[in-house]
């Protein structure tokens, strides 16, 4: 019997990518309706097993780990030494995820920025929150925007020690990005899908 025979859908799926093995359900792979993956697992692409009844998939086998998280989670969660942003924006591009297409984009510039001597300041929205995280130690002082929030949400405020604070609202996030720029800093990059970001960078300097 050809072992690459066609089989029935079910819910849950053994998948071989590359050579490695990976379980996941058939939900997970269809969450994005124009990506390649759903193509494949609603029945609009024909799907083949290897003689273990695994999916046989055609990638990156070690990479697949980041994909499939991302399907699972809506968001790209990598190591902090990771490197391997080409392999990574090629299977996602062979994937057809234009969410994490985008992302990937996205992390790459922020992990090219932290290697060099650029000031950074990024803006996300997640669900209800807001997570602003900069470079530079006092910028929240020198952001009216972000000082009015703190001022009126004093108890609902999270700062770390990374220079991040969370806030639970903003009242114009247009006039928080122009107020950024009046700083010195130079839009960089935005990404969309299950949150929205806005990255800024200008050369290193002391804020006085």
């Amino acid at each position: 019997m050809d072992s690459h025979k066609y089989v029935f859908f079910t819910y849950v799926l053994e998948l071989n990518v590359g050579g490695c093995f990976y379980t996941t359900s058939r939900s997970t792979l269809t969450r994005y309706p124009d990506s390649m993956l759903d193509a494949m697992f609603s029945g609009r692409l024909p799907s083949k097993v290897d003689q273990y009844n695994r999916y046989i998939i055609d990638g990156d086998g070690p990479t697949f780990r980041h994909i499939l998280n991302f399907l699972r989670r809506s968001k790209l969660i990598l190591p902090d030494e990771f490197k391997e942003f080409d392999i990574l924006s090629t299977e996602a591009d062979f994937y057809q995820i234009e969410d994490l297409i985008q992302l990937i984009k996205y992390k790459k510039k922020v992990n090219e920025r932290k290697v060099t001597c650029l000031d950074f300041i990024e803006v996300e929205k997640c669900s209800n929150t807001w997570r602003i995280s900069t470079s530079v130690g006092n910028i929240f002082n020198k952001l009216p925007s972000i000082q009015w929030a703190i001022s009126r949400q004093f108890d609902d405020i999270k700062k770390t020690p990374e220079f991040v604070v969370h806030l639970p609202y903003i009242q114009n996030h247009l006039t928080l990005l122009r107020d950024i720029t009046q700083l010195g800093f130079t839009f960089e990059t935005a990404c969309s899908g299950s949150k929205d970001c806005w990255t800024f960078t200008r050369e290193n300097e002391a804020i006085g």
